[in-house]
C-alpha cells in the first residue's frame, strides 16, 4: 500500500504505506498513524518529529482500504481519539 498527500482533498491518496505506531507512556497509550516505506521508516519519522515519547510497544501497517483524514496523520493521537478511527 503507497499513500501520497493530496491538496485537493482531506484524505490520503495511494503513495506511502501508512502505519499504526503505538507507545505507552505513564500508563496512558498514544497512537501515531505515520507514512513510511516501511516499519523501521515510519519509526524513524516519528522519533524525527518527536512523536516516539514513552516505550515503543506494537506497530501494524494500515490495509489500504481505510480512509485516513489528513489530520490524524503524523500527530500523536490519544486512546480516544485512536479509537474513533477504529
Amino acid at each position: 500500500m503507497w499513500l501520497r498527500y493530496s491538496p485537493s482533498s482531506s484524505y490520503i491518496d495511494e503513495a506511502m504505506p501508512l502505519y499504526w505506531l503505538v507507545y505507552r507512556h505513564n500508563n496512558q497509550i498514544s497512537v501515531v498513524i505515520e507514512p513510511g516505506a516501511s516499519l523501521i521508516h515510519a519509526r524513524l519519522r516519528s522519533a524525527l518529529d518527536g512523536l516516539d515519547q514513552g516505550e515503543f510497544t506494537e506497530a501494524h501497517e494500515l490495509d489500504r482500504k481505510w480512509r485516513v483524514s489528513k489530520e490524524m496523520i503524523r500527530r500523536r493521537l490519544s486512546q480516544e481519539e485512536a479509537k474513533r478511527i477504529v
